[in-house]
């Protein structure tokens, strides 16, 4: 900015953490979700972000579905839009849970 930077404080006009400018701020998101989509190698961790978000509005019955497709379609190596980025731990299926 004009300014030479951001100064000392933190109020939120001056937040600059991913998580407010790419996840909090609807234009911010929406234009990172953009930037996914349309460079090579990020598109599935687009698609996954959209995905999670709607599984997070799923109803409970629902979810044990929509959870079994999440992890074939991105967590599983040879799955449609696999997402090798992820760490074992990330991809892990819930203590309790049946791996596919």
């Amino acid at each position: 900015g004009q300014n030479g930077g951001t100064r000392g404080g933190s109020h939120l006009g001056e937040d600059t953490s991913f998580r407010w400018q790419c996840v909090e701020q609807p234009i911010g998101k929406l234009l990172f979700q953009r930037f996914l989509e349309g460079a090579p190698g990020l598109a599935a961790a687009g698609a996954l972000w959209a995905e999670l978000e709607a599984y997070e509005r799923c109803e409970e019955a629902e979810r044990g579905g929509a959870a079994a497709a999440l992890r074939g379609r991105f967590f599983t190596p040879g799955g449609a839009e696999h997402c090798s980025f992820l760490s074992a731990a990330a991809t892990a299926p819930p203590t309790g849970e049946a791996p596919p």
